[in-house]
């Protein structure tokens, strides 16, 4: 069952794509035979354990973790790029929102916010996460910041100058030797103002650490972490970190979610969707708008936590979802004890809102739910706010006669193809698959419009423009009317021309009025 779903998910995958595998103790090693075949050993990244809480009822140990194992495409592109992946430390995202608070009071005043922001430390209550980071006290115009060391790591460091701006004189320089290997180096890093002097040249200065890096310290920061280990207080890595391949966070809690968003217990056992969310933010620094596929949808998990990620950090990342269309009456008689119950109250919660009883549309009605969530809730300045998502679903092609090879089509049936499409196919059917057809991406937004009386599929502006008439109205009036759109592409059904002239006009008649755009017919 799940190899084949391996090796069309590498397919899938970008040259840079990562895969995320959850699977329990009892599978792990035979799943981690299988990964390494088809991705190679080489490109393992890491094996996750999820401390979901202890069974009190189990006779021997307590197994309540389950894994998710790390893959890569390609590994080695990601080396070669410096590929890092860092998360934020507890609570510094509320000493930089605090950070914000203060400027919009002080302005540039950069000594009152240092006072204020103080205090505000000073009045956090014991335990508070941002209570640790109270070093970053000082402040300028990238953040709160705190000093750090500016010798060079493990001594026999560079030794220049370094003129005070104030006394004029070099300064004292670390037993150790200056961080920076030239002279150049530091003149630039003084420029970028992350050198800060002491009150004269006796004692040498200290490098700043902002709570938000800029680029240039956050990249030599993270060298220095990876190959010195960082200062010995410990937190030196600013405020981020290397996410530990255990964390605990307990099963209940995406349980009691689910079953708030929903109503009812419709779904045994699923995935923490904050979780989710975070290990999707700190995968894709570098692409943030990464598209995030999930081929078991289950209870669309995978869709409320890419939403989350968007919401909370900014990103614009997509989801794809795919679900087999289970039978929930099927479920329903072949389970027992809870796990019926939570059948039941799908099937409930489904037949409620007039949908058919299949996973999938419970897996529907978890994103519309999670969507207008979270859309109520704070989410980050640079969020799109789009919650929004799009159903499609396997089917047959919407042609009656599909001929391969000329020798399967004879003269009498070239009357079937005066109009090959079926009848029960409606004009979105017709456009989705011209979509396919020609790569256009399928959740771009589509329009309808009325052109001389006739529906017009306009798909994201101008990027493709579709009438399906099948009556015979389209002429070449029409036509004229519709290249004022300056479409990229347009397509018409055969059957919708009022004659044989008209189709014969139409690639002229764009040639002229709109030469850009490439005409089609089916």
């Amino acid at each position: 069952m799940i190899y084949p779903r391996l090796t069309l998910a590498r397919r899938l995958l970008s040259d840079d794509g990562l895969i995320l595998v959850s699977i329990d103790d009892a599978e792990q090693a035979s799943l981690r035979r299988i990964c390494d075949q088809v991705f190679g050993e080489q490109n393992f990244v890491a094996q996750l354990v999820w401390e979901k809480g202890r069974k009190n009822d189990a006779k021997y140990f307590s197994v309540g973790h389950e894994y998710m194992l790390v893959y890569a495409k390609d590994i080695v592109l990601l080396r070669e790029r410096g590929e890092l992946w860092r998360e934020e430390k507890p609570g510094a995202r509320e000493i930089w929102a605090e950070f914000l608070r203060l400027k919009g009071i002080h302005g540039e005043d950069y000594a009152a916010m240092e006072a204020a922001l103080s205090k505000w430390y000073s009045d956090l209550p014991k335990g508070h996460p941002s209570k640790k980071w109270a070093r970053y006290k000082r402040v300028d115009k990238s953040g709160p910041w705190r000093d750090r060391d500016i010798s060079w790591p493990g001594g026999d460091g560079p030794r220049y100058d370094v003129i005070h701006p104030v006394t004029k004189q070099p300064c004292v320089v670390p037993e150790a030797g200056w961080r920076y290997a030239s002279s150049e180096e530091m003149q630039r890093q003084i420029k970028l103002g992350l050198v800060e002097f002491r009150a004269d040249h006796t004692e040498p200065p200290f490098r700043k650490a902002h709570i938000r890096p800029i680029p240039d310290e956050a990249i030599e920061d993270q060298v220095d972490g990876d190959e010195e280990g960082g200062d010995e207080d410990g937190d030196a890595d600013l405020a981020t970190q290397v996410r530990g391949s255990y964390f605990y966070k307990q099963s209940q809690v995406a349980v009691k979610y689910l079953r708030k968003l929903m109503g009812a217990k419709v779904f045994s056992n699923p995935k923490d969707h904050e979780e989710l969310a975070r290990l999707i933010e700190y995968m894709t620094p570098r692409n943030r708008d990464a598209i995030v596929m999930d081929f078991f949808a289950g209870s669309g998990t995978t869709a409320q936590a890419v939403l989350r990620a968007n919401a909370v950090y900014g990103t614009n990342h997509r989801f794809i979802l795919v679900q087999l269309p289970e039978s929930l009456e099927e479920a329903l008689a072949s389970t027992t004890g809870t796990a019926k119950k939570t059948v039941q109250a799908a099937i409930n919660l489904l037949k409620k809102n007039a949908r058919p009883l299949l996973l999938s549309e419970v897996t529907k009605e978890r994103i519309r739910r999670a969507g207008a969530t979270t859309l109520q809730e704070d989410s980050h300045e640079e969020w799109r706010k789009d919650a929004g998502f799009r159903v499609l679903k396997i089917d047959a092609t919407n042609m009656t006669n599909v001929y391969y090879t000329p020798d399967g089509l004879d003269k009498p049936n070239l009357d079937m193809f005066v109009d090959n499409i079926k009848p029960d196919r409606t004009p979105e059917d017709l456009l989705f698959q011209v979509m396919l057809d020609w790569g256009v991406d399928l959740a771009l937004p589509i329009a309808k419009q009325a052109i001389q009386g006739k529906d017009v599929f306009l798909v994201d502006g101008n990027a493709l423009a579709a009438c399906f008439d099948g009556h015979g109205g389209v002429d070449e009036d029409f036509v004229k009317e519709l290249t004022k759109v300056q479409p990229l592409r347009a397509v018409f059904r055969d059957a919708g021309f009022r004659d044989s002239s008209v189709k014969i006009n139409v690639e002229q008649i764009f040639k002229l009025l709109s030469p850009a755009t490439e005409v089609k017919c089916i």
